[in-house]
């Protein structure tokens, strides 16, 4: 048997415990709270290993990789910097598509698989891709004169 309160509270009744103000402190704190309140959900070395994984790991080698791209291009391939900035803008297409590809993936199943057939979509065109391109490389070496 379900039992409903009597006098329900109204909306403007109800307060978040949390609820401040929004001042510096809690732009400061509200992350620490949020790390706390997790770590208490979950487990400490699961927020560690998360925190690792995608903070230290990504960043830190993304940032390594970074700095070797940029002496590669100025100083060996003696690119300008406004040619370097759109060949960053191209390389970074995918990482920007990555969130659309995993939205379609999940909402648009082909036979009943979400994942499956869109990894044989995309990767049988790259195997197909590969021997041609040997082939047409032993062509054009064949063709060249010696």
């Amino acid at each position: 048997m379900i039992v409903e309160e009597e006098n329900p509270p109204t909306p403007s009744e109800v307060v978040e415990e949390n609820e401040s103000n929004g001042g510096f402190c809690d732009f400061i704190c509200a992350p620490i709270y949020w790390f706390k309140m997790l770590a208490m959900e979950l487990h400490w070395s699961f927020v560690f290993g998360v925190v690792a994984v995608y903070g230290i790991s990504q960043g830190l080698g993304g940032a390594l990789a970074r700095v070797g791209t940029e002496y590669y291009m100025k100083d060996v391939q003696k690119v300008q910097p406004s040619e370097a900035q759109i060949y960053g803008g191209i390389t970074s297409i995918p990482w920007l598509v990555k969130p659309l590809w995993g939205l379609l993936t999940d909402v648009l199943p082909i036979v009943g698989y979400h994942r499956r057939p869109y990894f044989i979509l995309a990767g049988s065109p790259q195997a197909l891709k590969n021997p041609l391109m040997a082939f047409c490389f032993q062509i054009i070496n064949n063709l060249s004169p010696q």
